[in-house]
């Protein structure tokens, strides 16, 4: 037991440390070092394989049942009581570092939000899924809405 947390410790924070080490922080801008990437060129087939086609469907919480999140194509939308709070693409990147688009990839940043972050896929299966927020090692939980 003891071996598989700290392996499974050690894992999560080697890839936090690989993700922050890209974090953008130039200037006083929230939005400095942004990516932009023309949603227009992300491949609506990419929603059908792997962990994007894995995250379709809508979520619930399960950490704050008022906040959901709905994943529709390439598209990420998050509510708290049920009224829309964003509406942004999701593109899973090679690293945080780099912020090359790869559809393989284990890392997402949602485009569009106020401040840019990177996020880390912890797991993903039929009823829940797991993320991590990069900058501050955040664990966000949602169990699969029926």
């Amino acid at each position: 037991m003891k071996t598989a947390f700290l392996s499974g410790l050690a894992w999560t924070s080697l890839l936090l440390a690989s993700c922050s080490a890209g974090d953008q922080d130039a200037g006083n801008s929230d939005n400095a070092g942004a990516m932009t990437i023309d949603p227009a060129s992300i491949d609506p087939a990419a929603a059908e394989t792997g962990y994007l086609a894995q995250m379709q469907g809508d979520w619930t919480s399960d950490e704050d049942a008022r906040n959901t999140i709905s994943i529709r194509g390439s598209r990420f939308q998050s509510f708290t009581d049920g009224a829309l709070q964003d509406d942004v693409p999701i593109i899973f990147v090679d690293s945080c570092k780099t912020l090359v688009p790869d559809m393989a990839g284990k890392t997402f940043v949602l485009q569009g939000k106020e401040k840019q972050t990177c996020y880390l896929i912890y797991s993903v299966s039929e009823d829940k899924l797991n993320y991590i927020e990069s900058s501050r090692g955040r664990t966000s939980r949602f169990t699969r809405e029926k």
